[in-house]
């Protein structure tokens, strides 16, 4: 088991480094994107305290814990492929940040080669990274090791649900029927991804943290794979922005999204 899971991430590491040449074409630098990250960045603000120092991992291309850096909150940027740690690494220099952020090419699955005592104030992950993680409850157990108690834990995940996926798609090909060409996916091909259910996160992060609440990203807001088309309808993209801030936390919405945004606290006794 321990070798398949060895092969496993080994692949992850050469899918993901592939990807890192197109990821942020494809979704970081999309007005879709950038409108699906501005949701999560508005919960990470209010999150995390300048001058605190947070984990975060499969940070991907680094954006997100550069503009927590560009907040004074220093940041342990962990990530699975050494191709994305370089482009975060080269981004956190070019920002004048790179003081604040240290990157590490770690796997979610390695966090236990993270010494104890290092700790941290809180925690995220953003956009899927941990969909691609087959065991939750071995990375709530080692990330609540890392922890102070009371510590905020963000995570952006896959909604449980592909509806809107389809729809949107749907959607993309009765607009733009000369699609010829799709852009190039986030997530790669060979990766495993696993949509997790609300009951079953929650339960994977118990009993070391205490589910906050919950946010839907992207609940009108389309993905930015059909970003070609809907760049063609600004006004439209910013009224269904304007609608996701306002449903983002209402029950039943906030599930539907395209990824499902979780708020835990540490728990100080387990």
């Amino acid at each position: 088991m321990a070798l398949q899971t060895m092969a496993s991430l080994e692949e992850s590491q050469k899918a993901w480094d592939l990807a890192a040449q197109t990821y942020e074409n494809a979704f970081i630098e999309t007005s879709t994107g950038r409108l699906w990250r501005s949701a999560v960045w508005a919960e990470l603000d209010r999150a995390f305290i300048p001058g605190s120092t947070v984990l975060e991992m499969n940070c991907g291309t680094g954006v997100d814990a550069i503009h927590l850096a560009s907040r004074g909150i220093a940041v342990c940027a962990c990530d699975i492929s050494s191709a994305m740690i370089e482009r975060a690494r080269n981004g956190a220099i070019a920002a004048g940040l790179d003081r604040l952020i240290e990157f590490h090419v770690l796997a979610t699955e390695k966090l236990d080669q993270i010494p104890l005592d290092e700790r941290f104030k809180g925690a995220f992950s953003n956009f899927s990274g941990l969909n691609c993680v087959a065991d939750l409850n071995a990375v709530s157990q080692t990330l609540a090791a890392r922890l102070d108690p009371d510590s905020i834990v963000l995570l952006c995940m896959l909604g449980p649900s592909a509806k809107w996926e389809r729809f949107w798609r749907i959607v993309q090909r009765i607009i733009d029927r000369k699609g010829h060409r799709k852009p190039e996916p986030r997530t790669p091909r060979s990766v495993q991804v696993t949509r997790y259910s609300y009951k079953e996160v929650v339960a994977a992060f118990q009993p070391y943290f205490d589910l906050r609440s919950r946010k839907g990203i992207g609940i009108f807001v389309p993905p930015a794979f059909v970003d070609r088309t809907a760049a063609r309808f600004p006004r439209i993209i910013r009224i269904l922005g304007a609608m996701d801030r306002v449903v983002a936390k209402m029950p039943f919405f906030r599930d539907h999204g395209g990824c499902v945004l979780f708020e835990f606290q540490r728990t100080a006794g387990a």
